[in-house]
């Protein structure tokens, strides 16, 4: 599996800073591809599929979601097993845990090497 740099850095965020609101999650989408989450809406639904996509393969998936409470849509990942370790929320499979020390090795080589 080979995730492209521009949707690493998108991913990246998520999965550090935790959710994110719309307007912070349509920031890092305009700085990582250059273009405007409303202009391109198009583009903006293909890179949220491509990371689908990658995400699909640990069983998790990014997600917009409404708050219940103000109403505003926030961005997150999401795992999608309903095992019990997952509703426990705090043990993560081991394919999981690989992808993440996958994404910071290649971000560290990518610092590297840059």
């Amino acid at each position: 599996m080979v995730i492209c740099n521009r949707r690493l850095r998108g991913l990246e965020a998520l999965i550090t800073r935790g959710p994110l609101k719309e307007n912070e999650f349509h920031s890092i989408f305009s700085g990582v591809t250059c273009r405007n989450p409303g202009a391109a809406k198009k583009i903006f639904d293909k890179y949220l599929l491509e990371i689908n996509k990658e995400l699909s393969y640990v069983n998790f998936e990014l997600r917009a979601c409404r708050d219940q409470y103000d109403g505003k849509v926030c961005y997150g990942v999401v795992n999608n097993v309903a095992d019990e370790q997952s509703k426990l929320g705090t043990i993560y499979s081991v394919p999981q845990i690989a992808f993440f020390k996958g994404i910071h090795y290649l971000d560290l080589e990518v610092l590297v090497y840059a």
